[in-house]
């Protein structure tokens, strides 16, 4: 616990960081829209090329994490439509309410694990979103269709194939594996740069996810609020931890599961779900508080895992 609070700690404030920048210095919109665009779409992925290209993967842990991923996750869809209903929640809360338990900000989880393992934490979560992005990405699409009748009279196999072919994690993941399973060196110089963009990728990454934080219009119904904070607090690290004692998998490798289980949800869920027709204003106030609440969530699932394993940091 002394050390794992400093380091996610550190995390959060970086984030809040950007959110008081974007309030008191930098407040131009169009500024943090650029700075975002830059990370997600260039520098998130050249870090996921990179590290992919040149990690030594275990082929045996892609079938359990596959499989871990893909049924915690319809568990956990299963779980939040029938909160929601138990709620009373309509079509367009409901999915919101999905989508903060289906999605996951990766780009926190890298970060955590990179500082607290260095290069074998961020191999392995460069790993988990490879093996994440596909079936959350079908997933949000699957339920949001189905929950908002706005979007039911369109093609769900060409949304989900819209969706897939145009997230960039995915496309970085695709061309990192390949140079890897294929052994194809990067060159020096290209790899030096990569390198470079690299270690920029998270800082500017984690000041683009605090700047979209809405802390101020924070409010409203705290029933939903708090059932969606339910699945990053309690539900979906208690089976990502579950099924990785199941398959009886390495500390790291379970302490990286336990770590992704308690990550808030992405802040893409929220231009997905205005896209969708989901409701956009609940979507925000589950991020924001998300966000917040993962400072109690990853410091506890993160001690517990690790004091399960009997990993030593």
């Amino acid at each position: 616990m002394n050390t794992i609070l400093p380091i996610i700690s550190s995390i959060l404030l970086v984030m809040l960081l950007g959110y008081g920048l974007s309030k008191k210095l930098l407040t131009e919109a169009s500024f943090w829209q650029g700075i975002s665009k830059l990370s997600y779409w260039v520098l998130f992925p050249v870090l996921i090329v990179h590290t992919l290209a040149n990690a030594t993967i275990d082929a045996a842990l892609l079938l359990p994490l596959c499989t871990i991923f893909i049924g915690a996750l319809i568990l956990i869809l299963i779980y939040c439509v029938v909160v929601a209903r138990l709620l009373g929640q309509d079509g367009p809360s409901t999915s919101s309410i999905v989508q903060g338990g289906v999605r996951h900000n990766g780009f926190i989880g890298l970060a955590v694990l990179f500082d607290m393992f260095g290069l074998p934490g961020q191999e392995l979560g460069a790993l988990m979103i490879a093996v994440l992005v596909p079936p959350t990405n079908v997933l949000s699409v699957l339920s949001v269709s189905l929950l908002v009748s706005k979007k039911q009279h369109q093609s769900l196999t060409a949304l989900i194939l819209k969706e897939l072919l145009r997230n960039p994690m995915l496309i970085s993941v695709a061309i990192g594996l390949l140079l890897n399973i294929l052994a194809i060196s990067i060159p020096a110089i290209l790899d030096q740069s990569m390198a470079l963009m690299s270690r920029a990728a998270l800082p500017l990454l984690l000041l683009s996810i605090g700047a979209s934080l809405k802390i101020r219009a924070l409010k409203g119904n705290w029933l939903p609020l708090i059932a969606s904070l339910s699945t990053k607090l309690l539900v979906f690290p208690a089976l990502l931890l579950g099924g990785a004692l199941w398959f009886n998998l390495a500390p790291l490798v379970t302490v990286g599961l336990v770590i992704f289980g308690a990550l808030p949800t992405a802040v893409s869920a929220y231009p997905f779900i205005q896209q969708m027709g989901g409701n956009a204003k609940l979507m925000a106030d589950i991020i924001t508080l998300q966000t917040l609440a993962s400072l109690v969530g990853l410091t506890f699932w993160t001690s517990l895992a690790i004091h399960i394993t009997g990993l030593t940091l």
